[in-house]
């Protein structure tokens, strides 16, 4: 080997040596940039985050950041529940080959034994575990109570684009009031993706509850319900600026005290909202839940073009069986998109609805409700109800202000409406 190729080969082990020497240090100052660059992304007008020091090392790195609540009403509300509204996280942080991985813990708050682990790569995507000791926490005096949590967790994975999804798990959730009430919440699970676009959550979301029971002070059951759950989803079409969203609900059985439901579903969506002057009405609502003359009188033009555009609210299924009895429904209700100037004249939204409703009432809901005969008695005489072999059906459609029967029959939708609104 000549002299030359010696040379050159002494000179790449060296680069290479030294490449590798530096790399932690370049790792901790990426990981540095990072982790400036997300702390300064939560700072909102409703929260104030900053880094307190940064003790960058060689192989690790210490850190300490400082989370304030801003929001006067939930700073209050957070002391009154004994939360501080400021926490300072202390953070020990290592270096590695292409990532960053953190543990960190509340230092001013060790009441709570919550501990954060958390591997940032070097493109600032993170994966999260959120871990929690068995808490209890009391309060004394009469309205006070002892509130067990369980060991639980929350884990994920966020991306620098703010896509995000997660596992929730609290395997019980027990508070004992000291009048002698008791709340038991048990098997409490939760899922989700998506990202937050505008004020909106788009993606979908699920969550579970096992078992939900509140106990009198006798230790007899107050209400109670198994297998619910909640599910969430929303889709955003960036091309029309439109959203649309559906939530649904299903519960295994519910007992208040002597009365009981059994399979109960429901569920309601929302489409084709102007994304644009939807999201300005739940601004102006967050920032001013008490809304003043100014805030209504803000709210018109977005008011105005949400109807103009038009939308729909919907409820594909509820289902509530009572023992062998059974009630099923489903609507849909329009407003057309040219719906104009609703603020100036809201009497025109009446005759610019379309829709639909169907019911149904099986024989055996009402056998158990005999209360119940009368009203049908009544909506059959008046051709409203229809009868069939397994039960009572009411079937119509909405157009031109009224409610269209199916026997033809027309009643005026605001003589339905007028009673909520009185």
């Amino acid at each position: 080997m000549s002299s030359m190729q010696q040379l050159k080969k002494m000179a790449a082990i060296g680069g290479a040596v030294s490449l590798a020497l530096c790399w932690p240090l370049a790792v901790g100052q990426i990981g540095q940039n990072v982790i400036e660059d997300s702390v300064a992304n939560l700072n909102s007008a409703a929260l104030q985050a900053e880094i307190v020091s940064y003790d960058r090392g060689y192989l690790s790195s210490s850190v300490t950041t400082r989370y304030v609540v801003k929001d006067p009403v939930m700073a209050a509300q957070l002391k009154a529940d004994g939360v501080p509204d400021e926490i300072i996280v202390e953070s020990e942080l290592s270096h590695g080959l292409f990532s960053i991985s953190a543990d960190s813990l509340l230092a001013n708050w060790q009441e709570l034994p919550l501990t954060l682990h958390t591997v940032t790569q070097l493109n600032g995507n993170t994966d999260f575990d959120f871990k929690l000791d068995t808490w209890r926490q009391s309060t004394e005096g009469e309205g006070g109570a002892m509130m067990l949590i369980t060991p639980s967790s929350l884990k994920g994975h966020v991306t620098v684009l703010g896509q995000v999804d997660y596992q929730l798990s609290v395997p019980s959730v027990e508070v004992d009031f000291n009048s002698g009430e008791k709340l038991l919440i048990e098997n409490i699970s939760g899922k989700g993706n998506g990202k937050k676009v505008n004020s909106f959550w788009i993606g979908e979301q699920a969550m579970k509850v096992g078992d939900f029971s509140v106990y009198a002070a006798d230790q007899t059951t107050m209400f109670n319900f198994v297998n619910g759950e909640y599910k969430y989803q929303a889709e955003y079409a960036e091309a029309t600026q439109r959203v649309a969203s559906k939530h649904a609900v299903s519960v295994g059985a519910v007992a208040v005290e002597q009365e009981s439901l059994d399979n109960l579903e429901l569920d309601f969506a929302f489409g084709d909202l102007d994304a644009v002057s939807f999201e300005q009405l739940v601004t102006l609502y967050q920032n001013s839940p008490m809304l003043t003359a100014q805030d209504l009188q803000q709210m018109i033009p977005h008011v105005d073009t949400l109807f103009a555009k038009g939308f729909y609210l919907s409820s594909d299924k509820m289902v509530v069986n009572v023992g062998d009895g059974e009630f099923t429904s489903n609507w849909k209700l329009t407003v057309p998109q040219g719906t104009d100037n609703v603020s100036q004249n809201p009497m025109k939204v009446m005759p610019a609805l379309e829709g639909h409703f169907d019911s149904f009432i099986s024989n055996a809901l009402v056998e158990q409700y005999p209360a119940i005969q009368q009203t049908i008695d009544e909506g059959m005489i008046m051709e409203f109800v229809k009868q069939t072999d397994t039960g009572y059906q009411v079937k119509a459609e909405i157009k031109e202000g009224n409610i269209v029967f199916e026997g033809g029959q027309k009643v005026p939708l605001m003589s339905l409406l007028l009673p909520f609104m009185m």
